[in-house]
């Protein structure tokens, strides 16, 4: 992959299912927060059970902490359901961030629905749109579609969490 990075006000920070740390998004953010940046969006959180395997997902509120459950076990152990109602509370966390002009806004993560141009694709460009600053997690196989979503504007980082640290202070 190769490591573009501009003054852009949004990023797309690349993981591989190899990806050593999913956590520096999270440690990033954790950062930020403690040298009292104003960030907002949308973390994901997953549940396991007490084999280890995933068995949901919540959306955490970067400000809050408000945990909205995503997807829960269906019938099938090894599906997991979409809650539609779930999208609703998450694109208003980041409308929300929106209208009060928080300094970062991060997303994890451009998933299907979003490379499908629904889920949060609205508000995610809405943010560009708005000047706010965005990075935004994008799974390897999909970067091609965010290039296409934002006109292939922006960064595209590796997923490390000095990538984003250098991205953000470059932005400054």
């Amino acid at each position: 992959m190769t490591t573009n990075q501009t003054k852009a006000p949004f990023a797309a920070a690349v993981y591989r299912p190899d990806t050593v740390d999913r956590m520096a998004l999270v440690k990033f953010v954790l950062k930020q927060k403690s040298l009292n940046t104003r960030v907002g969006g949308v973390l994901q959180e997953a549940l396991f059970n007490s084999a280890g395997a995933v068995v949901g997902l919540n959306a955490v509120d970067v400000l809050t902490n408000r945990r909205i459950p995503i997807t829960r076990p269906v019938k099938n152990d090894d599906e997991c359901s979409l809650d539609v109602s779930a999208l609703v509370e998450t694109s208003e966390i980041i409308r929300n961030a929106i209208n009060v002009r928080l300094d970062l806004v991060v997303v994890e993560k451009f998933g299907e629905l979003e490379q499908n141009g629904k889920g949060l694709i609205d508000e995610i460009l809405q943010t560009i749109v708005e000047g706010i600053p965005l990075l935004i997690s994008v799974p390897e196989a999909a970067l091609p579609a965010w290039q296409d979503r934002s006109g292939e504007l922006g960064s595209v980082l590796p997923f490390t969490e000095e990538a984003f640290q250098q991205w953000w202070q470059n932005l400054k």
